[in-house]
């Protein structure tokens, strides 16, 4: 049994020359007649209705998924401008790929099921090993997205993502699926066969302050906090700093300072981004929060960043109990790239180092992560994150 790996990348000016560059190198990488899938990364700096049929030109058949981020993590280097494409070609490893579109409209929670039923169709009668989806990070809430997903999957089966995005606008974004652009969408791809997956996510933010309790919360809306409107645990530290939140956009202050909801018997925090701040001081949040929670504003340094990267692949090395890994996935949130800036490869020379020079790694910047996450529950679930970096190993 075999399976080979090709990896991809150019940042040419024309968007169909990058295109068809990007793909044409991956291919030739791949070293393979057949190509199973194709996972295609895009900054928004390319038409995806121009890079989309150059793709499929160079990669025929292949079933394609991909979408926008903020940059992409390479072996090499990190790229703020580029498109690249990753292929593999494997008579071990089995994938079924499937979208769901309308998010914006439709019941999340539903589209969640609708998404992990497409995708088993496509997927066919093997084992499964885990399921992972590329989601518009712009939504309000995936939390439900994901919900719905575990309801064919299961609560403590292994699921994956990351949202798209763009480079801090808060405004571009698309997801690729086959021949189709898409926009408020999400698609899917099951990992299966005689393959293995293992993950290791960590994100390095610290509490700041005081720990207050959340009062009251509606989904993933913030109501009060410690008998307050909620907004006020922002204006305590930031004061008119918080003014642009009620605009409606995310703000850079939001991005770099979330929310940590204090899991109990985990001794660990989820990290919410800030949404927006609503007229009555109720904090919207880009996944579920839990009523009677203790939460923190959340605060970071690029040396606790690049330490959570390697936790994080330390963990993943524990699980493959000394196999090597045929190719490292990387889903990072773009808030650890505003951080480190310059500093970000620092991490991907760490992740190398653990694990081989000679592995390949790809992976995107996002807007939400989704990772199985400890919780007092005796197996990890997966969870909506943020600020996170999430380590993923096919072997």
């Amino acid at each position: 049994m075999t399976t080979h790996i090709g990896i991809g990348f150019s940042q040419s000016i024309d968007a169909e020359t990058a295109a068809r560059e990007a793909a044409f190198h991956s291919k030739t990488d791949l070293n393979a007649d057949q190509i199973d899938i194709a996972l295609v990364f895009s900054t928004i700096h390319y038409n995806p209705n121009e890079t989309l049929p150059a793709l499929r030109t160079i990669l025929n058949e292949a079933k394609i998924i991909g979408c926008s981020t903020a940059g992409i993590i390479l072996s090499t280097s990190i790229e703020t401008r580029g498109i690249a494409v990753l292929t593999i070609s494997s008579d071990e490893i089995k994938f079924g790929a499937g979208f769901v579109d309308g998010l914006n409209t439709q019941d999340l929670y539903r589209s969640g099921s609708i998404l992990a039923r497409s995708t088993l169709s496509d997927f066919g009668q093997h084992s499964r090993q885990a399921f992972m989806f590329l989601v518009d990070g712009r939504l309000e809430n995936n939390s439900i997205l994901l919900k719905g997903i575990q309801e064919i999957f299961g609560n403590v089966f292994p699921i994956l993502g990351a949202g798209s995005c763009d480079d801090f606008h808060f405004a571009e974004t698309f997801q690729m699926f086959q021949d189709h652009v898409l926009t408020n969408a999400a698609t899917g791809l099951i990992i299966g066969g005689h393959a293995s997956v293992n993950v290791g996510c960590q994100h390095g933010w610290r509490p700041l302050g005081k720990p207050r309790i959340i009062d009251k919360a509606e989904g993933n809306v913030i109501k009060t906090i410690s008998g307050k409107k909620a907004s006020s645990l922002y204006e305590e530290y930031f004061g008119d700093e918080t003014k642009g939140l009620h605009s409606g956009l995310f703000g850079q202050m939001s991005i770099l300072y979330p929310l940590g909801i204090f899991v109990e018997g985990s001794n660990e925090y989820l990290l919410r981004n800030t949404v927006d701040i609503q007229p009555d001081g109720s904090i919207v949040c880009q996944g579920d929060v839990p009523e009677g929670a203790e939460v923190h504003i959340m605060i970071s340094n690029k040396d606790s960043c690049k330490q959570a990267a390697i936790n994080a692949a330390e963990e993943v090395k524990k699980g493959l109990l000394g196999k090597k890994p045929k190719l490292i996935l990387i889903f990072e949130s773009m808030a650890r790239l505003k951080l480190l800036g310059r500093m970000a490869f620092e991490e991907i020379e760490n992740i190398k180092h653990i694990f081989g020079e000679s592995v390949p790694i790809i992976g995107m910047y996002s807007n939400g992560e989704i990772c199985p996450f400890q919780t007092v529950e005796k197996f990890k679930k997966p969870y909506l994150l943020n600020e996170s970096i999430v380590v993923i190993a096919i072997s």
